[in-house]
């Protein structure tokens, strides 16, 4: 019997309907049996019509192309001799899948729904054949490798839009075109300018600011720094490196013209001094805001956006990447805990459900807690998993929700000057609850100082 499984919140991608010629990858996202061996693959379907899944003996997952179908043989004994299949019909409005399960001892699922002979597979869902995961994306960008790309994160990629972010931003790196990088808290913004910068091999520092701290009283001693207590600016400390400033969107009126000012002429000049000092900085800015809609709503200079968004790119949530999730899982923990503490298959599948409105800061957190609960040659289990999350009742669980909880919390810390207290006090909270919500943001209250 044919079902089809209803596509879940969690995958959300659009089919490339009228997009031209359809490219897709198959992605396997990994197995917390083998410790995630080989998670991060990745295999172009262009000309094959068959993906057929079936056990190998071994450590190492095999691939094979034979015609026009591709053979992946996974070292799991969990696996059938022949397990499953994926069939790929092409139509005029791109590819499609059907998933295929060959009576095989354990079964095929999607999104932890067993299939019955066969289901209709859509792009971005998770599928399951004999505890390893896998998952089929559409790729836009057509002359895009399919291969797991680690340009600007150790860990690395096999989400197709970010892949194609991170390569264009190497070719960048070395110019000096600036960046501005849009994305929800915890997706790794300042970790890609910290890596842009390093790969820029700019002699100077990388200085980063947090414009949402720059009150207009303390803008020019902050931005262009002070003669009296000869002090630089973070123009002058980033000269030949790279400014990174933080919070684009939450920039004062006043703020945003002193820093085109400064952008435009190419120099500062510090508080109480007559002399200008010319500066050379590559600059980055970072926005959880979208910032076209502020300069639509004359909220945000549109010549100074002009000057900052040389390449704006948008880093995806991960519940929009989660093809990513073994190999994040497996760099997380591994590095916490060591090769003894093992991850039970149900609490991958719940990593995989969860939809981590903090993104990947949220998934650190988690699984160092865990890896510490779990114990030298423990196991993070799915009660532990749960126990942990349901602790954090009280974060907010969705994007929106998140964004506002930070907007508000930075818009305290910069009234009270970084003083927690006070914050607790205008927002009727325990102490506790603001210091908690500061390490989940991963916020500096110095900097408000």
């Amino acid at each position: 019997m044919d079902v089809t499984i209803p596509e879940e919140t969690l995958s959300d991608d659009a089919p490339l309907f009228g997009r031209g010629p359809a490219h897709a990858w198959l992605i396997f996202i990994g197995s917390s049996e083998n410790d995630f061996r080989d998670a991060g693959g990745v295999w172009s379907l262009d000309n094959v019509s068959k993906i057929r899944f079936g056990r190998v003996s071994g450590a190492d997952l095999q691939s094979e192309v034979e015609a026009d179908e591709l053979a992946i043989r996974i070292p799991l004994g969990w696996v059938s001799g022949r397990h499953a299949e994926v069939r790929i019909i092409k139509s005029g409005v791109g590819l499609e899948f059907d998933l295929c399960d060959l009576d095989s001892r354990n079964g095929t699922h999607i999104e932890r729904q067993a299939i019955p002979g066969m289901a209709r597979l859509l792009p971005g869902q998770v599928f399951e054949v004999g505890r390893s995961f896998w998952m089929i994306r559409e790729v836009t960008q057509q002359d895009l490798p399919p291969e797991h790309v680690r340009v600007l994160d150790p860990s690395g990629t096999s989400n197709p839009a970010l892949c194609g972010i991170q390569r264009t931003l190497l070719r960048l790196a070395p110019s000096d075109v600036p960046l501005l990088l849009h994305g929800e808290t915890g997706t790794g913004k300042e970790i890609t300018a910290r890596s842009v910068h390093k790969l820029s091999e700019r002699p100077g520092a990388f200085v980063a600011a947090n414009l949402a701290a720059l009150s207009d009283d303390r803008i020019d001693s902050i931005l262009f720094g002070s003669a009296d207590e000869d002090r630089p600016g973070i123009f002058e400390q980033a000269d030949r490196g790279t400014l990174f400033f933080d919070e684009l969107g939450e920039l004062s009126p006043a703020a945003q013209t002193k820093l085109h000012a400064a952008l435009a002429e190419g120099r500062v000049m510090r508080v109480g001094e007559d002399q200008p000092r010319k500066f050379d900085v590559r600059v980055i800015c970072s926005t959880l805001h979208d910032i076209r809609a502020l300069v639509e709503a004359g909220k945000f200079r549109p010549d100074l956006y002009s000057r900052l968004a040389g390449f704006h790119a948008t880093l995806p949530p991960l519940r929009r990447r989660r093809e990513d999730l073994g190999v994040l899982t497996k760099v997380v923990y591994r590095s916490r805990a060591g090769a003894e503490v093992k991850i039970a298959t149900r609490a991958f599948r719940r990593i995989l459900s969860h939809s981590w409105p903090f993104n990947v800061r949220e998934l650190h957190q988690t699984l160092a807690t865990a890896s510490i609960l779990a114990g030298t040659n423990g196991e993070i289990s799915r009660d532990l998993l749960d126990d942990i999350l349901a602790s954090r009742r009280d974060m907010p669980q969705s994007p929106e929700s998140v964004s506002e909880l930070r907007a508000k919390l930075v818009s305290e810390l910069a009234k009270t000057g970084g003083d927690t207290a006070e914050v607790a006090r205008a927002l009727q909270r325990e102490p506790k609850e603001i210091h908690r919500w500061i390490e989940r943001f991963e916020i500096e209250p110095d900097a408000y100082r």
